[in-house]
């Protein structure tokens, strides 16, 4: 698949010293301030920061004549070069971004919903304007990716992206591993490490990642036009029972945001929980760490691996934006507007993990059998469980290649076979050579 290089924005000004305004003074901002007060940047100037409850928040370092409640003193500002903003959401933090850049000032954001959301109206105002935005925060430690994507994009070399996205999802699936711990028991000891926000829901359903990976596949199709959505399936599901089992049969269970650009010119992106091989690359990743993987079309594959969340890494990503924009290093942002037209990810082949809770007695495997051989659905592997109860057994199966619509079709009637009990849990296993 070929591309057309993305547009690189350059700022104008002359290199001087930079005034920086920071709205929001959370953990990140706190981090952003910190960072650019070290002497190491004399380069940056704390200009301002706004922050809607300075009185919650321990300031000790911080001058109080910088501090304000009004985003008035850094949009209405014109020595401020600089807006950093680090509120999320998308509203009011699209509003400001949208004005700072109106009123010809670069920006600077860690904030993905935003990105995801409105990433088209604030990518075609800094072109117009000949401003810079800067998102490299929006990714954390993987933030110079974002590099590496720009000189392979210019060569149309990209096929495949596969990455663990979300630090939460990969701190809680490999501790229950690691601690032989049900999922609500660790994902309890995220949330008092610090590592899970109280309603950590936009991390366990998936979005979050999904919103890094709308983005990604803006930036490796070169265009500012992303789908508003992409199948999404979170971890909720994933029982102690799955992690072990995955382990016995070599594999680790990772939340994943996968594009591929097929020969047909199809794009599929999909984010799911899946079985990888326990020594590739994504499946060494550890704790709240994250990881791309990255194919091109040669088959060769090539990942970076850094720290998925906090204050600092995500400061730092954010302090790369703007010693980039004080060097004059042009922004790389996607130059097209055609729209993307995803593939049917149902459509697609792969192989798949099945854990099924079924009556002990004879002739069970060949109902299921039976009923996968009418949807041309092959059993690689058959495994039965020790015994749960009296009279039932988990049976853990593994299949060749194949449709993931003809795997549900076939479960739908696995699960009213009067020998099954419950929903059978299904999860696509991953390997980056198929």
């Amino acid at each position: 698949m070929s591309y057309s290089p993305q547009k690189t924005i350059s700022t104008s000004k002359s290199p001087k010293r930079k005034r920086v305004g920071v709205v929001g003074l959370g953990t990140v901002g706190s981090g952003v301030v910190e960072v650019i007060t070290n002497d190491k940047f004399p380069e940056l100037e704390l200009a301002r920061i706004v922050e809607k409850y300075p009185e919650k928040k321990h300031l000790p370092d911080i001058p109080a004549h910088l501090i304000t409640t009004e985003i008035s003193q850094i949009l209405d500002d014109p020595s401020i070069d600089i807006v950093v903003e680090v509120i999320g959401g998308v509203e009011p933090a699209a509003s400001i971004i949208l004005e700072a850049l109106r009123r010809g000032k670069d920006v600077v954001t860690s904030n993905k919903v935003v990105i995801a959301e409105r990433g088209q109206e604030i990518f075609t105002e800094a072109l117009d304007r000949g401003c810079y935005v800067g998102f490299r925060g929006t990714f954390v430690g993987c933030h110079s990716l974002l590099h590496d994507l720009s000189a392979r994009l210019k060569q149309g070399r990209i096929k495949r992206l596969a990455a663990i996205l979300n630090g939460t999802c990969n701190y809680i699936l490999s501790n229950m591993r690691a601690q032989g711990k049900e999922f609500r028991d660790i994902l309890g000891d995220a949330q008092r490490l610090g590592y899970a926000e109280r309603d950590p829901s936009q991390d366990i359903d998936g979005l979050d990642t999904a919103y890094k990976l709308r983005i990604l596949l803006g930036l490796t199709n070169n265009t500012r036009n992303i789908p508003q959505s992409i199948p999404v399936q979170g971890i909720g599901k994933i029982t102690l029972q799955d992690i072990q089992y995955a382990a016995e049969l070599g594999y680790r269970i990772k939340l994943l945001g996968v594009i591929e650009h097929h020969n047909e010119g199809a794009v599929h992106a999909q984010v799911f929980p899946a079985l990888v091989k326990a020594d590739s690359m994504l499946g060494t990743i550890e704790g709240a760490n994250n990881a791309i993987e990255v194919e091109d079309n040669l088959g060769v594959l090539s990942g970076l691996i850094a720290p998925g969340a906090g204050k600092y890494p995500t400061a730092v990503a954010i302090l790369k934006d703007l010693t980039d924009i004080v060097s004059g290093i042009p922004a790389f942002i996607p130059e097209g507007e055609q729209e993307i037209l995803l593939g049917d990810t149902s459509e697609l082949l792969a192989k798949f993990y099945l854990r099924l809770e079924v009556m002990d007695q004879t002739g069970v495997l060949a109902q299921i059998a039976s009923i996968f051989g009418k949807y041309n659905i092959s059993i690689a592997a058959v495994i039965q469980k020790e015994s749960l109860s009296a009279n039932c057994v988990p049976i853990v199966m593994t299949t060749h290649m194949a449709k993931g619509k003809d795997i549900r079709e076939a479960l739908n009637e696995i699960d009213n076979l009067p020998v099954v009990q419950g929903k059978t849990q299904l999860i696509q296993i991953y390997d980056a050579r198929m």
